[in-house]
């Protein structure tokens, strides 16, 4: 519109200019033909002249007055057309002009226009924008997997207007069943309500609010939700008319929260109490204690040979047998008993005690005689044991750290009086413990300190009363605690998992050793060395043993390892095998210390053993005790009778001798002949051929 009002401007400008130069135009004409008028009239006054004529006087005035004339009217028709021409510009020039406000208002109210419509076209976008938003907040709602409830804010009812499919999903509530109920029936009966205080209070208060709270389903059921309650004001700043709920079921996080927290207070093997809980647990007992003046036992078990059921068939059954023997120790206690598990197979009772007699002992007793029941565990039968020490409170410490530690000594203890018994704290053991403490410390760098060191005992024909053998035994020199028994700290060694290494540091010294006799030509003999359990049930053994031979030089038949009844027991069918690789190799292998066992003659006929060996113990009172005597005597013909050379150890007297060579036992060690001795010293018995004495032989 704008441009065509701009074009019909230009249009009568360009007319008003045109229209001027049209009226200057003429006006030039008629002044030119005025002109040319005049002209001529004088050209034809001149000819007549020229050709004779005379005018008369009269005449010439005449004319002269009509040329003036003729000037005069060239003169007015030329003044007529500016100012006609001028007049006509002067009404041009109002027609633009007006056509030029014209022009400018047209202008100026189409801009208007156009800008009113562009309101108008953002008018409608946003108010359809508003309506897509509006449709998108209802399917959200609709749709959304969290509750939704519309409520009035008239107090007290905060009646229901409006709910969710979510809400009837979860709630199991149609919507026509809740709608003009009030809010708070939701949360169940009166009695059952929880919890709500925060959102009664935010309701009253007409303010956001949120709570956790237990909710019931249209079947009864219970499940947690998260309430959030926001007020709804008409016209943004207006009074709440309504109140929005937001539902959120949190069942699954509470369990989740419920599961986390249980596994942070229990073992999560057994169901048991764990370390932390058992630390409360002890902290309200001991305060009960003080209040009442009774005790209370806290009680360290831990299982005896629990290790072999990990080693010989694997973790998971070690798992099953401890939830196994979870389940009998809380048969055996009490409900106002607790029953822990610190890890692996330690266990922890804390028992209070009463008034009306002393209930822990015959609680321990029902402890010892659920573990030692019989555990099925792959198939297989076992028989445990346990071990026990108990503290009292408050006689035996003050705090939990102090009966728990003082109860774990008393448990060792237990242990080293043979097992399956328990045994209560006495101030003396902190010393022995503190020393085992110490013990354990060193023993862990006496290896690579160089601090062990073999010795060997002979081996001697009976017949000839020749050395026709040595074992290899182990010895430790301390530098400050000076010489350290063999029985302090290999049984330590075997539970603190060091006796592999030094095992294996054994064996390959002895190797050494025997073939470096051998080279300087001392003789053949044959080498026995000590396997422990757990380097017996080692899956690297037989590669070790290989590698050490290879590695020293030692041929194989010169190397003899003992073995002990019980570690073959364990596990007979292992343990065949096990020997069956050995005895591949071309060495031989001994049962050491026969008779203190339980091995059986069933099973000893498939062990592939080469000598058995009788333990010293029956040996030293087989001139005083006829059962020594007869099972000595025993042991020698059970094993001619399987084709097995028989050694008697702890030979220390002629008689004792005499005894062995009368019943046909094939060879002895023992201080009679001579002592362990270090490597040197030994070297020099070899050299000097020492035999036993003629006498004895004769005997």
């Amino acid at each position: 519109m704008q441009s065509f009002f701009k074009r019909i401007s230009i249009s009568v400008s360009t007319s008003a200019l045109l229209t001027l130069a049209a009226g200057l135009c003429l006006t030039a004409l008629c002044y030119v033909s005025a002109r040319q008028i005049e002209a001529e009239s004088a050209r034809l006054l001149f000819q007549h002249h020229a050709s004779g004529h005379s005018l008369s006087a009269a005449l010439l005035p005449a004319h002269g007055l009509s040329l003036d004339a003729n000037r005069r009217g060239s003169l007015y028709v030329l003044l007529g057309g500016v100012l006609s021409s001028l007049l006509a510009t002067a009404y041009v020039y109002q027609l633009v002009s007006r056509n030029s406000v014209i022009e400018r208002i047209t202008g100026e109210r189409t801009a208007a226009l156009q800008f009113a419509n562009l309101r108008l076209s953002e008018d409608i976008a946003a108010r359809m924008r508003n309506e897509q938003s509006l449709r998108l907040r209802e399917r959200i709602i609709e749709v959304s997997a969290n509750a939704i409830i519309l409520c009035s804010a008239d107090a007290p009812g905060y009646l229901i207007e409006y709910v969710n499919p979510a809400f009837e999903r979860i709630t199991g509530y149609s919507a026509s069943e809740v709608i003009g109920q009030r809010l708070e029936d939701l949360q169940g009966p009166e009695h059952a309500r929880q919890d709500m205080h925060a959102i009664s209070a935010a309701l009253h208060e007409q303010r956001e609010g949120k709570a956790i709270v237990r909710n019931f389903r249209k079947d009864g059921s219970t499940y947690w939700s998260e309430l959030f309650v926001a007020p709804v004001r008409d016209d943004g700043n207006g009074p709440v008319s309504h109140f929005v709920v937001a539902q959120y079921d949190i069942s699954t996080v509470m369990r989740f929260e419920q599961e986390l927290e249980f596994q942070s207070r229990h073992d999560v093997l057994t169901g048991l109490a764990n370390r932390l809980l058992l630390r409360e647990r002890l902290e309200q007992a001991m305060a009960v204690a003080r209040r009442s003046t009774l005790p209370l036992w806290v009680v360290f078990i831990d299982l005896d040979r629990f290790k072999f059921v990990n080693d010989t068939l694997g973790h998971d059954a070690g798992d099953t047998l401890l939830k196994l023997i979870a389940d009998r120790l809380r048969a055996a206690t009490r409900e106002i008993d607790t029953v822990a598990r610190l890890g692996g197979d330690e266990f922890v009772l804390l028992l209070p005690q009463h008034a009306n007699g002393d209930p822990g002992q015959a609680i321990l007793q029902r402890v010892l005689d659920a573990v030692a029941q019989p555990l099925l565990v792959a198939g297989h039968e076992f028989f445990l044991t346990c071990s026990m020490g108990v503290a009292t409170y408050p006689l035996d410490g003050d705090s939990a750290e102090t009966l728990i530690k003082h109860a774990d000594i008393a448990m060792y203890r237990a242990k080293e009086q043979g097992r399956n018994h328990w045994q209560s704290y006495a101030p003396a053991m902190n010393a022995s413990m503190l020393a085992r403490l110490s013990l354990e410390s060193e023993l862990r760098h006496a290896l690579e300190r160089g601090q062990f060191h073999l010795v060997y005992q002979p081996q001697v024909e009976l017949r000839s009363g020749k050395i026709v053998g040595m074992e290899a035994l182990l010895r430790w020199q301390h530098p400050t605690l000076g010489a350290i028994a063999p029985g302090d700290f290999i049984h330590l060694a075997e539970e603190m998992g060091l006796i592999v290494p030094i095992g294996a540091w054994v064996l390959q010294t002895a190797c050494a050793q025997a073939k470096a006799w051998q080279k300087a030509g001392l003789g053949h003999l044959r080498l026995a060395v000590n396997l422990s359990a757990r380097q017996f049930r080692q899956s690297g053994l037989l590669q070790s043993v290989r590698e050490i031979l290879a590695m020293t030089g030692l041929e194989a038949r010169f190397l003899e390892l003992e073995l002990t009844e019980s570690m073959m027991m364990q596990d007979v069918e292992q343990a065949i095998a096990t020997m069956g690789k050995l005895k591949a190799l071309g060495l031989q292998l001994s049962i050491d210390d026969f008779g203190t066992g339980y091995s059986s003659l069933a099973h000893l006929r498939h062990f592939p053993i080469d000598v058995l060996k009788i333990d010293k113990s029956f040996v030293s009172d087989i001139m005083y005790s006829a059962d020594d005597a007869a099972i000595v005597q025993a042991i020698i013909a059970l094993a001619h009778s399987l084709r097995l050379k028989v050694i008697a150890e702890g030979v220390e007297t002629a008689q004792q001798l005499a005894f062995l060579r009368q019943h046909g036992c094939d060879q002895m060690q023992g201080y009679l002949f001579s002592r362990p001795l270090a490597a040197p010293a030994f070297e020099q018995l070899l050299r000097q051929g020492r035999m036993l004495p003629a006498l004895a032989i004769v005997c």
